[in-house]
């Protein structure tokens, strides 16, 4: 790699950093690309030339979110070799960085379809992540219980069950980490066979 792309590539994660600070403490509407530059120094042409629009930042900023918190549910699920306790760290992720990211990510809540845009590339880390799952939790699992699913729907399930939970708590409010054990629990009982 030239020396000019590795500081280009240097000057899209600074980027980055700083959007996802402005979208985490101003969400996507308040988040100002004005604010992006005069905070980075970089002018607002080059950070269009960049990511081609606000959405364009808005989308990276998603993406990087999913692939730091994928390397870090690869991590903590590698030293666990139960299946039902690597779905609760999953789930234990996943309600800590929505937490975390609550205000950058009530747009995406507001649209249903989203996520499922993000993630209908197989090259797209959503999609790796979730084959992730199917085979590293998943497929674990159908060796512990009866069900006919298979492990890539097992996922798809668990992801729309556990969204539905924070959809829920982004209305009612509450303690979202204390529904970690009930979100695993119902997870198991839509999947079993009676």
């Amino acid at each position: 790699m030239s020396f000019k792309k590795k500081i280009q590539g240097l000057k899209r994660e600074l980027l980055l950093e700083e959007a996802a600070t402005l979208f985490i403490r101003d969400g996507y509407e308040g988040m100002k690309v004005a604010d992006l530059s005069i905070n980075t120094g970089v002018s607002i042409g080059a950070i269009y030339a960049m990511f081609g629009s606000k959405e364009g930042i808005y989308n990276n900023y998603i993406l990087n979110q999913i692939e730091y918190y994928i390397n870090l549910m690869q991590e903590e699920i590698n030293t666990c070799s139960d299946p039902k306790e690597m779905l609760r760290i999953i789930t234990k992720i996943k309600f800590s960085a929505i937490i975390k990211n609550k205000n950058a990510l009530k747009e995406s809540y507001s649209d249903p379809t989203f996520f499922l845009t993000l993630s209908l590339d197989e090259n797209d880390p959503m999609m790796q992540m979730y084959r992730y799952i199917a085979q590293h939790v998943m497929e674990p699992l159908c060796a512990t219980i009866t069900t006919d699913k298979k492990p890539l729907e097992m996922v798809f399930l668990y992801d729309g069950l556990s969204f539905g939970i924070v959809k829920y708590w982004l209305v009612e409010g509450g303690d979202l980490m204390s529904t970690i054990d009930d979100t695993v629990e119902n997870f198991l009982r839509v999947i079993r066979i009676s």
